[in-house]
């Protein structure tokens, strides 16, 4: 079991003589600190400093542990990039296999995958072989994630975006 080190202060570690409550019930009262432990103990809550500015700390009675629990939910939330994958109309089989290779770990991971192609000066009369080159890149890992859309041509570079499927 990992440790956590915590950074308020809480009820008997507190040091501040004056205390200003904080909370639903308290419109930020002034007490001394044995007044404010008392409360927070007639309430089987804890007392949490909050903020230290000079000689009256800022303190909110609550559940500390609950308080701990839900902190610790919000940090396991996954911050999901999307990773973008560059080809071009003429790129080769065995460098498409190899992007098709990283977009299905990508994939596994649980990102978002944006294809995009570059068409520059001639190549532009080669839009439907890169919409093709496109699709097939979207069919060669369909198993593992959903285009979201069609390829689109926007000036001169084309995209689509492929989202992993549920893991359920």
């Amino acid at each position: 079991m990992k440790k956590q080190i915590r950074k308020e202060k809480i009820n008997l570690e507190i040091k501040n003589q004056k205390i200003r409550l904080v909370g639903e019930s308290f419109n930020g009262d002034v007490v001394t600190l044995k007044e404010a432990l008392t409360k927070s103990d007639e309430l089987g809550l804890d007392l949490v400093l909050v903020s230290e500015n000079n000689d009256i700390g800022v303190c909110k009675i609550m559940n500390y542990e609950k308080f701990i629990y839900e902190q610790s939910k919000k940090e396991k939330q996954k911050i999901l990039d999307i990773k973008e994958i560059k080809v071009g109309p003429n790129t080769s089989e065995n460098d498409l296999s190899y992007r098709i290779k990283h977009m299905i770990e990508f994939l596994q991971k649980g990102h978002r995958i944006k294809i995009s192609m570059q068409f520059k000066g001639r190549e532009m009369s080669f839009v439907s072989k890169g919409e093709l080159v496109m699709l097939n890149m979207v069919k060669a890992v369909e198993e593992y994630g959903l285009a979201e859309a069609l390829p689109k041509l926007e000036n001169k570079k084309m995209f689509i975006t492929i989202k992993p499927k549920s893991s359920k």
